[in-house]
């Protein structure tokens, strides 16, 4: 069996796989709004500016309905503000959820790296441990053939 086939095998390694895929789907759609939010906002913005600059226009075209024109004028550039005060909230909140996406998604690729070290490590304790089981056997056979051999030997000269 090879490495990676023991790895993919791991249940941890599994769940940090599974774990980095959905952050990465979750990064995706995170980028994907980000580069949305924008236009869609900025939209928004224009529509209000113009919609602002027409009343600024009616103000000061029509002397008659100055204190309606301006009211309206300044509501309109309220709602201009706001959303471009909008528009921040969502860039920062999803820059940050972008940001912190990445974190997780270094964090897992971390840990199942540690995993594999970790695995490995095992791996080579197992190796040892029979490496030093075999030794010993060698030694115990050849401890019982060198008896056996001095036996065979005090056999043929007559010592036994």
């Amino acid at each position: 069996m090879s490495d990676s086939q023991e790895y993919l095998r791991d249940k941890k390694i599994q769940k940090i796989d599974a774990d980095t895929q959905q952050f990465k789907a979750e990064l995706k759609k995170a980028e994907a709004d980000l580069s949305g939010i924008g236009g869609r906002i900025d939209g928004e913005i224009e529509r209000f500016r113009t919609e602002a600059k027409t009343k600024r226009d009616a103000y000061d075209s029509i002397r008659s309905r100055m204190l309606e024109a301006e009211k309206e004028w300044r509501d309109a550039d309220r709602q201009f503000r706001l959303a471009e005060g909008q528009k921040s909230k969502e860039i920062g909140s999803t820059k940050k959820r972008v940001d912190q996406l990445r974190i997780r998604i270094r964090d897992a690729e971390r840990a199942r790296q540690n995993r594999i070290s970790e695995i490995e490590r095992e791996k080579q304790k197992v190796v040892e441990k029979a490496k030093k089981e075999k030794a010993k056997e060698m030694d115990r056979r050849k401890t019982e053939e060198v008896a056996r051999v001095e036996d065979q030997k005090k056999k043929e000269v007559g010592l036994k």
